[in-house]
Parts: structure tokens; sequence; C-alpha cells
């Protein structure tokens, strides 16, 4: 049997699209190519999803070994395009062979029919992918299509070379796929025979009539092992795409992929909720076969009002004349979280104050942050989360470009203009209510300014608490959407406008077990009144008893008040929360660590305060 080779595709008869046109059609975006990797193939990944198991999607980058590289030189050498026609065969002749990889599973892989010209309905997955350029997707519940934006695994290459692997169900019975695929430019070739001219793309496997058959059942996957590209389990359908030779710019390989993690969290965070249970999406990515951790969203400070505001999306939107509702919105706002946002949030607008909203499509995949006037006082924000309604999902969906980054509403006509014009309107209005002063009220229920609170409260300010630091905040009684100004005691000596000791998160007497916070105390609503909620961890294993103990902080060297003036309000502990569960009432918690698990201790605190967060664990009580 003849080995695989490369075959340059040459122009049929009729014309066609040339390579370079795929890849200068996502000229457009602003966003960064790996940015654009990540939406693109976990968009792929989601639409080809199997059942309601979850999807589990992965992004790996290693060097091959050294039993590895010499096979993908010796097969992919075979045939390979002259360099000023595809720059493989400098890529294959690196001393260190890299490839950057892009895993599904819980998918259905790329079945249907291998050659462009043959249809079958429903199942078109490998000819949309590895065939067509700018084919389209009409079926409801798909966040894009197989369309222009796969160009962006090509861009990524020093060669644009990729090789895929899938494994497909093909009627009763399972088939893997592979298949190598690269895209340049278009030429011409002078020869004996007259000028041909070819379109640029290229591609690798069993040479039949004139075109390129991938490799299939076992010689597929022997060929796979080879090569390095096992991470299909047995008897499970999947697509593995393998960049061959990345590229990162100015970043690092380590750089690379710390992008590749925050654009995973900052664009498909949505599918990453709820956290710790059942989500539809898990996500996973590794260095030289060393994790790199894929932090939760309610982790990521300038991200976790976003997921806050996902929460409470129970705002319908509506174009009343036109009798359409148009999707949901939600809105918080907050105390701006401190520092700078990584440099993916910041690509797509982000900065160190949010004033935004996420736009999204029914599928739950981020779209864009649009930016709106940001909010009047400078320690607070507000971020906002449109979800469109699925009777408007076509409508959307063709207001964006090829790189699913915009609603360039615009681009539509009629009563389409009009739905996603009304959508972006009444998104822009919520965003400038946000944006202007909202009444705060007071233990007696009077409203006063949210600017004239933070006066009152700046000489309360302090720097961060850290692990093994009291937790100060100077805090006050919000009304629900409302937020408070807030101090931030810091560890070591009280000093000016701010108390802070070392006792929470450091080792106890006998018995009592360490604690560690996680962050800072940040204001929150529940049922409507406004809670401080501080995070923590119990290391340890074992059974303890958690108390929390909240005391009002005097903010002028003094300490604290042990005993508080008859009548007046005290801060008193509400509850305690696991991740994201619910609030289990009590002023102690009965727990187990060692298991990772983030609690919450959920404090009511009294107005126009500073209030002393302590956590304490002690050995001994009933596990829950």
């Amino acid at each position: 049997m003849e080995s695989p080779r490369w075959l340059s595709e040459p122009y049929a008869p009729g014309g066609g699209g040339t390579a370079e046109g795929a890849l200068k059609n996502l000229d457009g975006t602003e966003l960064d190519p790996l940015t654009l990797l990540v939406r693109e193939s976990a968009q792929n990944s989601w639409d080809a999803r199997t059942g309601d198991g979850p999807v589990d999607y992965g992004v790996a980058l290693r060097t091959l070994g050294p039993s590895e590289a010499p096979v993908w030189r010796d097969l992919f050498a075979v045939g390979a395009p002259q360099l000023r026609h595809l720059n493989l065969r400098a890529s294959l002749a690196r001393p260190a062979l890299r490839v950057l990889t892009v895993t599904d599973t819980g998918t259905r892989g790329l079945g249907g029919p291998t050659r462009a010209d043959v249809a079958v309905p429903g199942k078109s997955d490998f000819a949309s992918f590895v065939r067509k350029t700018g084919s389209s997707s009409k079926d409801a519940g798909r966040g894009g299509t197989y369309g222009f934006g796969k160009a962006v695994f090509h861009l990524l290459s020093a060669s644009h070379t990729v090789v895929v692997h899938t494994r497909c169900r093909v009627g009763d019975r399972l088939e893997t796929r592979l298949i190598g695929w690269a895209v340049h430019e278009s030429y011409t070739v002078e020869g004996d025979g007259g000028t041909k001219t070819f379109t640029g793309r290229h591609f690798w496997g069993r040479v039949r009539h004139g075109y390129v058959e991938p490799l299939v059942g076992a010689e597929a996957d022997e060929v796979a092992g080879s090569l390095g590209l096992d991470s299909l389990p047995d008897g499970e359908t999947g697509t593995s795409v393998a960049i061959l030779d990345p590229v990162f710019g100015d970043r690092d390989d380590a750089e690379a992929m710390r992008w590749i993690v925050d654009a995973m969290v900052w664009n498909l965070w949505p599918k990453m909720l709820p956290e710790g249970g059942d989500a539809p999406m898990r996500f996973s990515a590794s260095h030289e076969g060393r994790n790199v951790p894929v932090p939760r969203p309610s982790e990521v400070p300038h991200l976790r009002p976003f997921v806050w505001a996902y929460d409470d999306m129970n705002s319908l939107v509506e174009h009343k004349s036109l009798g359409r509702v148009l999707g949901r919105l939600g809105m918080r706002k907050f105390i701006s979280p401190q520092g700078s946002p990584p440099r993916v949030a910041q690509e797509v607008g982000i900065g160190e104050r949010l004033h935004h909203t996420c736009l999204m499509r029914p599928v739950d995949l981020v779209v864009k942050y649009l930016e709106g006037p940001s909010f009047f006082e400078e320690s607070g924000g507000y971020a906002a989360v449109f979800r469109a309604d699925a009777g408007m999902d076509r409508v959307f969906a063709a207001a964006e470009p090829a790189s699913h980054d915009a609603w360039l509403v615009d681009k539509l006509s009629g009563d389409d203009h009009r739905l996603a014009k009304q959508a972006l309107r009444r998104i822009n209005d919520a965003m400038k209510e946000a944006s202007g002063p909202a009444p705060v009220s007071n233990e007696a229920g009077e409203g006063v300014s949210l600017a004239g609170m933070s006066r009152l409260m700046a000489g309360l300010m302090a720097g961060t608490a850290g692990e093994g630091a009291e937790a100060v905040f100077a805090t006050g009684t919000t009304s629900p959407g409302g937020i408070a100004g807030t101090g931030r005691g810091s560890a070591g000596t009280a000093g000016a406008g701010g108390a802070a000791g070392a006792r929470g998160g450091s080792s106890g007497p006998s018995g009592r077990r360490r604690v560690v916070y996680d962050g800072t105390p940040e204001h929150d609503v529940v049922d409507g009144a406004a809670v401080l909620v501080q995070r923590f961890t119990l290391p340890d294993t074992g059974s303890c008893v958690v108390h929390g103990r909240p005391v009002v902080a005097l903010g002028d060297g003094r300490g604290v008040e042990t005993e508080p003036p008859i009548g007046a309000s005290i801060p008193t502990v509400l509850g305690w929360r696991a991740g994201n569960g619910p609030i289990t009432p009590g002023a102690s918690l009965h727990a187990v660590g060692g298991d990772g698990t983030v609690w919450s201790l959920i404090i009511r605190p009294a107005p126009d305060t500073m209030t002393e967060l302590t956590v304490v664990a002690e050995a001994g009580g009933e596990g829950r």
C-alpha cells in the first residue's frame, strides 16, 4: 500500500476560494490569536456535544519526545510542498519540535462523509471542518459554525499546519480518522504541462483520485499513537487538533499557556457554572505534562461581579411594539476590586474599574464585554450580563463577524435590525442608570447618598488583608443593588485609618486548626440585606468546629469594642456556605478539613462601623 503523503490542491475548473482568503477573514478582530483559538475551538466543541453529559475541553503544549519527533519528520516530509509554498520543512527541521493540542471529548467527533461533494443531511462535520471554508450552520442551539474562524488553528502554526485526529460513530461502529492539513498562499507553477494554479491548501493522507482521504480505523489509531496523539480515550468519541510548531509572538511558552487559561475563564466562564457542580463543560490545561490550574470564575476578582450579575439575570428586555422578547439582563453594583485585571481582560476593554455588560447568546458563550459610562464614584462599579432570548438567536448570530466577537447590528435590516438595535439601546440605558448616584439606606431607613457615605468613610480606608491577618472592613447598610464604602485592614500594626492583627490565619493555641483566608472580605447582598463575606479553607484533615467572631473596630488605634453601647447594633454571624451552596445558619460550623472546600462566613455588619472578622477552628466535633 502506498504511504500517506502530501497533495497540494489545484484549482478546480470552476474556480474556488483561496487559502489566504480564509486567513485574512480574521483580520478585522483585535483579539489575540490565542484568545481566538480558545473561543473558536471551545465553540466548536460545544456545538459537537453528545447527550446531556459534560464536554471535556483541554489544551496541552509539549515538546515531542525522542521516539515521537522522528516519526513526525519521517511521515510529514513525504511529498511536502517546497518551502516557498509552505514552511513545513523548516518546522520539521527544528531541533525541538513542539505541538499545541486542543482536545474535546463528550463530543461526537468529525463524522459524516469525508468528501465535500457527498451530502448526508445532518452528518457533515468532517467535510465542514476539513474540506469547506466559510460554511455556515443554521442548526438551533449552536454557538457558531465551521466557517472562517477555524483558520486560527493555522494562524498559530509557523508552517500553518495542523493534524486532525478524531473518532466518530459511523452507523453502529466507531471509526478513527487522521488527516494532515495546511493552508498558506495560492500560487502558480510553470511546468512541462503548462501553467497550473493552486489554492494554497495542502492535505496529508491517502491520495485517492486526485484528493486526499484520511487514514481510518486501526491504521489511524496506530499512526496517531506513534505521533503521541493519544488523548482520545478508548471507546470515546471526540476530536484532537494538533498545531505543529506553534508561535506565540513575544510570549514564552509558560506565558502563552497562562494566556490560554485566562482566555478560557474570561470567554467561557458561563460554561463553568455552577461551580463545583454539574457544569456543562470541564476545562483543563497542561504544559510539558504539568497541570496549569484553571481558576473558578468566582476566584477571579474582576470577573466575580459578572458571575453575581449572571445569577441575577431576571430582568426581561422586550421590544413591545413588535411583541418580541429580546433577552434577559442582570445587574450588580459593588465595591471595585483592587489591582489590575489580567491582560486577557484588558484586551477586551476591562480596566481596573468595571462598568461593562457581558453580551452572550443563548448558548452561554461570551460575545463581548460592552463598555458603558463610568460609575460616578471611583471606588464603585457595576457589571451586567445580557443573554439573548432563544427566539433571537438567529438575529444576533447574523450580526456576528467571522470571529464571533461583536454584534454588528447595522449588518441587519428590517425587523431584525430594529430588534437588535432595541436590545443594545436597552442595555446602554440600564448601564447609564446604574452609573449614577443610587440611594443607600442607613439603619433608620433614611436615604443617604453613596458619595456622602464614601466621604464619611474615606478616613477608614486602609490596605489589603493577607493570609494570617484580621479582616477589617468599614461597612454601611445598603439597599438591594446598592453598595457601601469600604476599608480593608492590613497585616501588622494598626495605623491611622485601620486596625489589624495577626490572629485569624496563624497557628493558635493547642487544639486549634489553621484557617487560611481566601482573599479579603467582600460586600454582597443576601435576601435584600447587605452582608460581608469572608472565604476561607481548612487545610488540615479531621473534624473541627469553626467559629466566626465579628467585632467592631474603633479605627483610631484603640482596638475593638468588647462592650458596645447599650442599644447599639453589633455585627452578627448569619451563617456559613460551602462553595456556592445554600447558607447554613448558626454562629458555629461543624466541618471536616482537608478536602479543599472553600467556605464562606457571612456576617451582617453594624452600620457605619469597621468590622473585624476572625475565623477560628477548634479540633473535635461532628463533621458534616
